[in-house]
């Protein structure tokens, strides 16, 4: 380092803003285009100059410079340069894992559900007709049990029965976690009539 960088730099480190000013100033424009050499972004390279030049301000009574002052900060806006565009390329490559990962989750979810869907719709189709009926009105249509009892003309403790067995041949037929699955998905399609 030459006197009048040691001059200016002892001065820096002693928090003399005008020193500090008058070569952020001096030297900005040249630190600028070589970050902006790397990061074809103005911002950025603003940004990284900036972070350079807070940074000596902040920690330049700490740090041991033995090259020239201007050296050191082309070598820090470089590899503060390099940083962010490291980081910028694991940010894409992240968003990008998380985005297939979310559409490939979202396939498997969509295939297992259609899967479900034929094994309880095949499982209904086994029924007896009267009793499809009652399950059907009562579980896909939202009706109450009195509700299909007076448009099937039957008594309410005969849907009682076709909803019971109903409920014990799909169990039959399909897994339990598969029964309560099907319970709640006829809730939810029930409330968004």
């Amino acid at each position: 380092m030459n006197n009048s960088e040691k001059i200016i730099w002892t001065r820096i480190q002693q928090k003399d803003a005008e020193a500090f000013e008058s070569y952020y100033k001096e030297h900005y424009k040249s630190f600028f285009l070589m970050a902006y050499k790397y990061l074809k972004s103005e911002v950025l390279a603003q940004e990284v100059v900036n972070d350079v030049f807070v940074k000596i301000w902040e920690d330049g009574n700490k740090m041991l410079i033995e090259s020239s002052l201007k050296s050191y900060l082309y070598k820090a806006v470089i590899n503060n340069s390099i940083n962010l565009l490291n980081r910028q390329k694991r940010e894409r490559q992240n968003r990008q894992e998380l985005k297939y990962r979310s559409t490939d989750s979202y396939e498997l979810r969509d295939m297992e559900e259609n899967e479900m869907k034929i094994r309880i719709y095949t499982a209904i189709d086994q029924l007896p007709l009267q009793c499809r009926k009652v399950f059907q009105m009562s579980r896909f249509e939202g009706l109450k049990n009195q509700e299909v009892a007076d448009k099937l003309g039957i008594s309410i403790k005969t849907v009682k029965n076709h909803i019971t067995h109903a409920l014990k041949q799909l169990s039959k037929s399909i897994s339990k976690s598969l029964v309560l699955i099907l319970i709640i998905i006829i809730e939810i399609f029930i409330m968004g009539l």
